[in-house]
């Protein structure tokens, strides 16, 4: 093979890639705002099934360099004089990826959660046989037997992450 016809492969080659980068580019810059937006929409629906449609989010703080290893985030909730807390965490384990909003009102009793992103391999089972039952409150914290047993266990230490974050209050400080 001659010269000239590895330079038009390189060359195809590389406007090929070119215009697939571009094209992933433009696609980001696109949809970049609607997916912050999705997440702030997820978010705000999580926060309302917890504490109700009236519940209203007055400061929001960031756990950015924490001692938590779930919590990402905490809302102070107003909700008439009642003022709560909910905390968005976030973890993972081999079966995928999890966000929940967990819920204490001011006495530091937990409320409920809400699953904002659920990427679990058994999420139906996850969800069906472990969260709604503890939503519900017919379902113990540290129940985690049932057919998502891994991500059930992660759910729980995201609960108790949360709920030592509430206790003690470090973003007050």
């Amino acid at each position: 093979m001659d010269k000239k016809h590895y330079i038009i492969v390189s060359v195809t080659l590389g406007v090929i890639a070119a215009s697939a980068a571009a094209l992933i580019g433009l696609t980001n810059l696109i949809t970049k705002n609607r997916i912050e937006e999705n997440k702030k929409i997820k978010i705000n629906n999580g926060i309302a099934e917890i504490f109700g449609k009236e519940a209203l989010i007055q400061n929001e703080y960031s756990f950015e360099n924490n001692e938590y290893q779930y919590v990402n985030y905490v809302y102070e909730i107003q909700k008439e004089n009642m003022i709560g807390y909910a905390f968005k965490t976030e973890g993972s384990n081999m079966y995928g990826k999890i966000s929940l909003i967990v819920g204490f009102d001011n006495a530091n009793s937990f409320v409920s959660l809400s699953i904002v992103e659920d990427e679990q391999t058994y999420a139906t089972a996850l969800e069906d046989d472990y969260v709604a039952p503890l939503i519900s409150g017919s379902r113990d914290l540290d129940d985690v037997s049932c057919g998502a047993t891994f991500g059930a266990k992660l759910v729980r230490d995201m609960v108790n992450d949360a709920k030592k974050a509430n206790e003690e209050k470090v973003w007050i400080k």
